[in-house]
């Protein structure tokens, strides 16, 4: 098609093509949000941040048809955006890769590319949907905290970190307290952070460590590591 191959300055551009441009925009990011959806293993969708990918393509698109060949407008036009401060805070970096797709597309609608915005957005759906079917896809990140007492004692230790092994992917103390009383004698509080082999196995590992002599005070937790380390 005609369309595809054009490319008009500022001054001579149709308000077919500057239509045309915005839509073919708001198709692709819509292609990415749809991807996103799909893709994505979050329980909750986050719908502002959706709408915001489609509407950041057309005002990316706006900003190069405004800017045309005219290397003033560019400067005026990033000079006056460089003012703004955006502070809203990224929980997963994932999320800037679907951010600068959004941001290619209207960089490439804007400027008339329509055949690099059209394959690029393409290729990055599918691949995309490649990765979600790959090991490099998240399937869980439960990270666990143990908490328990032992008696002051090498040998409880060892068979605690026995369990551990047996149950955990990898396990790592954090920290201790050394627990004294005339009355009970001395014992030891261990805190440990640990990856269970499977996700669900949190009550046969409580079971295995209840089986020790002289353990008390078991507390076992666990929570999405992705979130604590971005939130």
């Amino acid at each position: 098609m005609e369309i595809f191959t054009s490319v008009s300055s500022l001054d001579n551009q149709s308000i077919y093509l500057i239509a045309f441009s915005v839509l073919l925009s708001f198709l692709l990011s819509s292609l990415i949000v749809f991807t996103y959806e799909k893709v994505s293993r979050d329980v909750i969708t986050p719908d502002h941040f959706l709408q915001s990918l489609i509407l950041m393509s057309i005002v990316t698109t706006t900003i190069m048809q405004s800017i045309g060949d005219s290397p003033a407008r560019g400067f005026g036009i990033f000079g006056a955006l460089a003012i703004l401060r955006f502070r809203t805070q990224m929980i997963s970096p994932r999320n800037i890769s679907f951010i600068f797709a959004a941001m290619a597309v209207g960089i490439a609608c804007g400027v008339y590319s329509f055949v690099n915005a059209i394959i690029g957005t393409f290729a990055f759906c599918l691949i995309a949907f490649f990765l979600r079917l790959t090991p490099f896809s998240r399937r869980n990140n439960l990270r666990g905290q143990l908490r328990l007492e032992l008696p002051a004692t090498p040998e409880k230790r060892k068979e605690t970190q026995q369990v551990l092994a047996q149950f955990s992917r990898k396990f790592v103390l954090k920290r201790y307290r050394i627990l004294s009383d005339k009355g009970a004698g001395e014992g030891v509080e261990y805190s440990y952070e640990l990856r269970l082999n499977n996700e669900l196995d949190g009550f046969e590992l409580t079971q295995q460590l209840n089986a020790i002599e002289g353990i008390k005070n078991i507390r076992l937790n666990f929570d999405d590591t992705y979130i604590n380390l971005y939130d």
